[in-house]
C-alpha cells in the first residue's frame, strides 16, 4: 500500500487470522477446513465463506510464517432428495424418482456425459476453482470412508454411542434419540439407497452394519465403508480425523445451543479433543432486476456457477466483492447487474495505484486491503490503462469479433481521448479481454435497453411524432455536434449547454433523450448517451440527426 496511510484499523481477515491464532497460540501448524454438498447447481455463494474467506485466512496464515492447509470436504455420501428441481434435471422426472435417497456419488449425469451427478455438477465449480483459491485439498466423503483413519474414529464413536446418544439428546428435547440408537446411515445391498435405512447392530471388527431398510424391506449386514455416519456425528469426526483448528460455517450453525455447539460438545466430551475454532457467516443470495430470489441454493438450482462468472467477468471481481464488506452482512449478486461490480473493483484499482483519491481513512483501508487480498497479496503492477467495462459494452457491439475488431476498437479510444497513446502489449491484451467478456455479457444478460441495433433508416413514424419545438433543439446538436471536439466529455458538455440554452427541466431533458433514441435506436432507452455517441462516427451522427428536417 505504498503511498497510503499506514491502516488505522485491522481488516476483518487480519483480524480473524489474529484471533485464531491467539486461540491456538502454540500452533506451528494449522489445518482449516470447509464442506459443500454436491445435491445441484454449485453456485458462487458457495465460493464466499467456504473457499474466499477460509483461504483468505489460510494465506494471511502463511505470510506469518505458519504452515496452513485449506481443506474442502464434498459430501459425496450424502442421500440425494429428490426436490422437484433436482428431478426436473433429468429428461424424465419421474424416472429419476428412482434415485431418490441413493447417495450422491451413485446418482448418474442427468445428461449421460460424465460418470455421475457429482462429476457433472461439480466440473462447473471445481475447475476455475483455482483462480478463486490457492492450494485447496478436495476430499470426497464416500472415499474418505475407505480410510483407515475415518474407520478408526467411527469405532471410537460407535462404541461410546450411548454417551454421544445422552450428550446430543441435551439438544433435542423433541423426538431424543432412543436407546440403542446406532448413529449410523447404513447402505441397502438391495435397493442401494442409504436414506431409508436404520442401523440395527454393528460388528466392529468385520466393519459391518446389520439393517433394515423402509423402502424395498430388505434385511441384511453391509460394509460400514460404504455408508455414513448420521450429519452431526460426520461433521465433527471430519474435525477429529483431520485435525481441524479452524472452520467458517454458515448462520444456519451459529444459533447457540443449536447444531454445531452439540457437535463441539461430542467432540470433547467423548473424543477429548479441542473443537475448531469457528467464524459464521452470511449466505449470498441471488436476484434478476429488482427481485431477490432469496439465497442461492445448490439442490434447488438457485444461482449461477464460477464457470459461468468468468464468462463476462475476472475473479479477482468477485473476491474483492467478497472480502470488501464484513462477512455478516448478506451479499445479493445479479448477472443483469455485473457492469456495476466491475465499477466497484475498478475504482478500487485506481485507489489502490493513487490514480483517484479517497477521502475517508476508515474505508479507504479497507478498500486497499481487500484489493490485496483479492490478489493473494501479491498485487500485479498497474499496467497504465482501464477499459470501462460499459465503454467496452458499446464497443464491443460496434466492431467485429477478433483482433480486428480490437484494433479498430483502439483506434475509436484513440481518437475520443480515452486513450492517449498506441497501447502497450499489456493494455491492447487487456482491451481484447474485456470486449470479449462484454460481448457475451451483452449477449447472454444484459438489459434490452443495453443492446444495439441501429436501424439503417429512422422509422417514419417516428419523424412524424417529433414536435416542432424539439425538432429545433435536435437540429441545435446537429449543428452544435459539427464544431465539438469528438470525446465523450466534450459531448456532455454540448449537452449541458443545449439544456441551458433552451432553459429544459430535468423532466424534458430526460423525454428529450428519449427522443434521441429513438432517432439513433428505434427504442427509447440506450447506453449511456456520450459513450455511445463518441464510439459512433462524428459524421455520421450529425446526419443522422439531420434526417429529421
Amino acid at each position: 500500500m505504498s503511498g497510503h496511510p499506514k491502516p488505522i484499523m485491522l481488516h476483518w481477515v487480519d483480524k480473524l487470522t489474529e484471533d485464531l491464532i491467539a486461540h491456538w497460540p502454540d500452533k506451528k501448524e494449522f489445518h482449516c477446513n470447509c464442506g459443500i454438498s454436491v445435491s445441484g447447481r454449485q453456485h458462487v455463494g458457495r465460493l464466499r465463506g467456504e473457499i474466499v474467506l477460509t483461504n483468505a485466512v489460510v494465506e494471511e496464515l502463511k505470510r506469518k510464517g505458519v504452515s496452513a492447509t485449506h481443506y474442502l470436504i464434498l459430501y459425496t455420501s450424502d442421500p440425494w432428495k429428490g426436490k422437484e428441481a433436482q428431478l426436473n434435471a433429468f429428461s424424465d422426472p419421474k424416472d429419476a424418482e428412482k434415485y431418490i435417497n441413493w447417495r450422491l456419488v451413485d446418482v448418474p449425469d442427468p445428461t449421460g456425459k460424465h460418470s455421475s451427478w457429482i462429476d457433472y455438477y461439480w466440473k462447473d465449480f471445481g475447475n476455475p476453482l483455482p483462480k478463486f483459491g490457492k492450494d485447496i485439498k478436495i476430499i470426497r466423503t464416500h472415499e474418505f470412508y475407505q480410510t483407515e483413519e475415518m474407520k478408526k474414529t467411527i469405532v471410537a464413536l460407535i462404541q461410546q454411542k450411548e454417551k454421544v446418544r445422552g450428550i446430543l439428546n441435551k439438544y433435542r428435547a423433541e423426538n431424543p434419540f432412543p436407546e440403542n440408537w446406532i448413529p449410523f446411515n447404513p447402505i441397502c445391498d438391495n435397493c442401494h439407497r442409504i436414506g431409508t435405512t436404520k442401523a440395527l447392530e454393528v460388528d466392529l471388527k468385520t466393519f459391518k452394519v446389520r439393517y433394515s431398510c423402509s423402502e424395498c424391506e430388505d434385511e441384511g449386514w453391509s460394509d460400514m465403508k460404504l455408508g455414513k455416519l448420521t450429519w452431526r456425528l460426520e461433521w465433527l469426526a471430519i474435525w477429529y480425523t483431520l485435525n481441524i483448528h479452524f472452520e467458517p460455517y454458515g448462520k444456519d450453525h451459529a444459533t447457540p445451543g443449536g447444531s454445531r455447539d452439540s457437535c463441539i460438545e461430542v467432540l470433547e466430551t467423548v473424543l477429548e479433543h479441542p473443537g475448531p475454532y469457528g467464524f459464521w457467516n452470511e449466505w449470498v443470495g441471488y436476484s434478476e432486476g429488482r427481485t431477490d430470489f432469496g439465497d442461492m441454493t445448490s439442490s434447488g438450482f438457485i444461482g449461477f456457477t464460477p464457470t459461468t462468472w468468468l464468462q463476462y467477468a475476472e475473479s479477482h471481481v468477485l473476491r474483492y466483492l467478497y472480502l470488501k464488506p464484513p462477512p455478516k452482512r448478506r451479499i445479493v449478486l445479479g448477472l443483469d447487474k455485473l457492469p456495476s461490480y466491475i465499477a466497484e473493483y475498478d475504482k478500487a484499482q485506481r485507489i489502490y495505484h493513487n490514480i483517484e483519491p479517497f477521502d475517508d481513512p476508515s474505508e479507504l483501508q479497507t478498500i486497499l486491503r481487500s484489493y490485496e487480498i483479492a490478489h493473494f497479496n501479491k498485487v500485479p503492477e498497474y499496467i497504465g490503462f482501464q477499459l470501462d467495462y460499459n465503454q467496452a459494452i458499446i464497443l464491443g457491439q460496434l466492431v467485429e469479433e477478433g483482433e480486428k475488431g480490437t484494433e479498430k476498437a483502439i483506434i475509436k479510444l484513440i481518437a475520443t481521448g480515452i486513450l492517449e497513446t498506441k497501447p502497450s502489449p499489456e493494455v491492447r491484451a487487456h482491451i481484447h479481454f474485456r470486449l470479449n467478456l462484454a460481448r457475451k455479457w451483452i449477449k447472454d444478460c444484459a438489459p434490452p435497453h443495453l443492446q444495439i441495433n441501429i436501424p439503417s433508416e429512422i422509422p417514419k413514424e417516428i419523424i412524424k411524432n417529433i414536435d416542432p419545438e424539439t425538432r429545433k433543439i435536435v437540429l441545435a446538436l446537429a449543428k452544435t455536434l459539427e464544431t465539438t471536439s469528438w470525446t465523450q466529455e466534450e459531448i456532455k458538455k454540448c449537452m449541458i449547454e443545449l439544456k441551458t440554452k433552451f432553459k429544459l427541466s430535468r423532466k424534458q431533458m430526460a423525454i428529450f433523450f428519449g427522443i434521441l433514441y429513438q432517432i439513433f435506436l428505434g427504442t427509447s432507452r440506450g447506453p449511456r448517451f456520450a459513450p455511445f455517441i463518441a464510439a459512433l462516427e462524428q459524421e455520421w451522427v450529425i446526419g443522422r440527426l439531420t434526417q429529421i428536417k
